[in-house]
């Protein structure tokens, strides 16, 4: 059976963290995608490896300063190639961070040895393992009722071989997500101000088409299900030209207290709030 290897080693800047405090999600994809390349060279891959289909589960937060290293191992093969799986460790708490899955194109033949098993901290929980959101053009009359959270043009700097890179993709819902919670009755300053912020517990990255440098990109979201302190949103990324889906994204998030670092629950007038705002996908 294949075992974890030492992959990405790294430390989380202040320039990777966010108003709430701790390393923006975009910056999990950017570790996965990193390990995901080096663990490829162990296996002799020369060049990019493209990777459609990203899942996310956040289980401690990581803080401008901490230290982290990833491990990662095949636990499967999917429709387009192996299927890895990386453990993110706070290496100053010893602490898993976060689990990342990462469904690739590398040949399942580079790996003769019985694949790993995922572990259960790693299989999807509120999130599903299979988008099944539906597949609009920007034209739709229901991407018309969706939020608009983000527009924006693709820059050279972004992009690798395969055209904006994984950590850009997901940055446009995370940028966007700010616009995503003001529109529904979140106001930043407001939440601040009763320190309350927002952090997700998971997330499901579907990379659909290569983006281009100098393509326009708008995102679109909706929330689809409050369930406990859980609430649950779909991302669309457009191209703003043609309107071609070219990316969707899957999520659960909480609210937080930011001076316990625990979850709260939404109060009733919140969810009488975000009534009016549910989508059914």
């Amino acid at each position: 059976m294949t075992q974890p290897v030492p992959t990405l080693q790294s430390t989380v800047n202040t320039w990777h963290c966010d108003e709430v405090g701790h390393m923006n999600v975009q910056f999990y994809f950017t570790a996965g995608a990193d390990a995901t390349r080096i663990y490829a060279a162990g296996l002799g891959v020369e060049g990019p490896v493209t990777t459609r289909i990203v899942h996310v589960r956040f289980h401690h937060e990581l803080r401008a300063g901490d230290i982290f290293s990833l491990s990662t191992q095949t636990v499967g093969t999917g429709e387009t190639g192996l299927i890895l799986a990386h453990e993110l460790y706070n290496r100053g708490t010893d602490t898993l961070a976060a689990t990342i899955v990462s469904r690739t194109d590398l040949a399942p033949e580079l790996v003769s040895e019985p694949h790993g098993t995922l572990s259960e901290m790693a299989r999807p929980r509120s999130v599903g393992e299979h988008s099944a959101l539906p597949l609009l053009s920007l034209g739709d009359e229901m991407a018309a009722d969706l939020i608009p959270i983000y527009q924006g043009i693709v820059h050279s700097a972004q992009c690798d071989a395969d055209g904006l890179r994984q950590q850009f993709i997901m940055a446009r819902f995370s940028d966007g997500a700010a616009h995503l919670w003001h529109h529904i009755g979140f106001d930043r300053d407001a939440m601040l101000e009763a320190r309350r912020g927002t952090v997700v517990l998971e997330m499901r990255l579907d990379r659909l088409a290569d983006i281009s440098s100098g393509t326009v990109l708008v995102a679109k979201s909706a929330i689809v299900e409050v369930t406990g302190k859980v609430l649950r949103f779909a991302h669309f990324l457009f191209d703003g030209v043609s309107g071609d889906l070219l990316a969707t994204g899957e999520a659960s998030a909480v609210l937080l207290d930011l001076d316990a670092r625990k979850t709260v629950d939404f109060s009733e007038a919140e969810r009488a709030g975000l009534a009016p705002f549910l989508m059914e996908m």
